[in-house]
């Protein structure tokens, strides 16, 4: 996975640098700016190299799990010094990893290969009679998606960040660092933007959509590819991260209450949880993945969270690298008849419990010394969803919100809150609890913890460490040396 990314983001450097100034010799097996984007399969293959650098971006050293779960501390480690660093928010450490994890280029990469999709798709139309106009809408739309959700995602990490929205012009630039708030209005803009070209299911039954998308049905392209859903789920999370709770449960409603379009549904812990289940993907539980599919190599021994999690009998590893302490577990899951503690978690027994809620192993390879994973990263599912109009229910006040809540709860066998007695902050914690609950390990944690403002509680970060910017990752030292306009991050200065 690391080669490949390092490979990515040689050729497409940062998003600053144009591809072309990099390479001195051309290679006559690898495609230059200047005979791409001729046809129909350039257009594609545009349009794959925007998904695949947001998958190299978010699974490289396992950083989506990094960012979103580990500084939250309900993960333990047992002994690498990376994770622990990470996990402690001592994130100025002097590893390879965590140089890795501070560096945001991977993404301006997937952001650069947006801008030039975005930009090149339009000729494409005009020189190859056979990519119509509709295809390029819905391509395009695609791409407009993806770059409001790059947007989405680094600002939770970052905080203030570059807003780079045309392609390079060969020349390096000195672009500083945008209010966030400037950030997510122009992805909220760009997600909105993008509905309109996209459809709710790759079927080929709706006019953004039509036939066979690739020659392929839609079972194929589920939870993968952007669809409306996707966006509406998108923009619902950008306002509640805004704090615009009105608005994120206008798009979240709108996602719930077309669920005949859409065919989301419910799981149940075993559909989520077990071989070829929720987190091998392609369901009608997942919203957006980002896919690990072994027909088309895309998986590998790293980049997927069992690799730090499972240990001997599943893989040949004695020890994992992180866990969630049996005392954690217990706290956690202290209301009796909740059915995830058996699905998520093994060897109870022990002294490290097994993290085991994806164990998505591929057997194809028969090397007992290897082990593949083809687990997707789940980024937005249906509970998810229900939880986020919870939350944006109880902030504004609507008796309805213990609804949602419930309806998550009684999935997992718990009884209901009675919203008779769980109002305001209460009702809040109750929601921040239940997303604890069914989405740990899925990288949402510590984004709740700053959401719900409530990093102090849970972490050793204290409020003054909060209000100078410590829930940002600091800035890479090659993005500060290569880009002069930025600046650091308060609290890593």
């Amino acid at each position: 996975m690391k080669k490949i990314f390092n490979a990515i983001i040689l050729l497409l450097a940062v998003g600053f640098i144009s591809c072309k100034k990099m390479l001195d010799i051309p290679s006559h097996r690898a495609l230059t700016e200047d005979n791409m984007w001729q046809n129909k399969n350039d257009a594609r293959a545009g349009l794959d190299a925007c998904y695949a650098l947001l998958r190299a971006a978010m699974a490289n050293e396992n950083a989506h799990w990094v960012y979103g779960d580990l500084r939250g501390r309900d993960f333990q480690v047992t002994r690498r010094g990376d994770l622990q660093a990470a996990a402690e928010s001592n994130l100025n450490a002097s590893f390879s990893t965590m140089a890795e994890w501070r560096d945001w280029r991977r993404f301006y990469a997937a952001i650069a290969q947006c801008n030039l999709t975005i930009n090149k798709l339009p000729e494409v139309v005009k020189r190859d009679y056979r990519y119509s106009p509709n295809d390029m809408r819905l391509d395009l739309a695609q791409a407009q998606y993806l770059r409001a959700f790059l947007y989405y995602y680094m600002v939770r990490i970052w905080g203030d960040v570059p807003l780079v929205t045309t392609t390079a012009d060969g020349s390096a630039k000195k672009i500083p660092r945008e209010n966030q708030q400037k950030v997510l209005d122009y992805a909220a803009a760009e997600a909105y933007t993008s509905i309109e070209g996209l459809p709710w299911k790759y079927n080929g039954q709706s006019p953004e959509q039509q036939g066979d998308y690739r020659g392929q049905g839609e079972s194929h392209h589920k939870s993968i590819f952007a669809t409306k859903g996707m966006a509406y789920t998108l923009l619902a999370h950008i306002y509640a991260w805004k704090e615009n709770y009105a608005k994120a449960l206008e798009y979240a409603d709108i996602v719930i209450n077309s669920q005949s379009q859409t065919g989301y549904n419910l799981s149940t812990v075993d559909d989520l949880t077990r071989l070829n289940g929720g987190f091998r993907g392609r369901t009608d539980y997942n919203i957006f993945q980002i896919d690990m599919n072994f027909d088309h190599a895309e998986i590998s021994t790293t980049g997927q969270l069992e690799d730090w999690t499972l240990r001997e009998p599943y893989i040949p590893k004695r020890e994992s690298e992180i866990y969630v302490s049996k005392d954690s577990i217990l706290n956690i899951y202290g209301e009796a008849h909740d059915q995830r503690p058996q699905y998520f978690f093994t060897k109870m027994e022990e002294a490290f419990p097994m993290f085991y809620k994806m164990k998505q192993i591929n057997n194809d390879v028969k090397n007992p010394t290897l082990k593949l994973y083809s687990s997707c990263i789940i980024v937005f599912r249906y509970e998810e969803l229900y939880l986020l109009r919870a939350e944006c229910r109880a902030r504004l006040g609507m008796d309805n919100a213990v609804d949602d809540l419930n309806t998550v709860r009684n999935r997992r066998s718990l009884k209901n809150v009675n919203g008779a007695l769980v109002k305001g902050n209460a009702l809040l914690d109750a929601i921040l609890l239940e997303r604890r609950r069914e989405l740990i390990g899925e990288g949402w944690y510590w984004y709740d913890l700053v959401h719900f403002k409530k990093v102090p509680q849970y972490t050793r970060l204290t409020a003054a460490d909060v209000s100078n910017g410590a829930v940002y990752w600091p800035l890479s030292q090659e993005a500060l040396s290569n880009n002069p306009a930025l600046v650091q991050n308060n609290f890593w200065k």
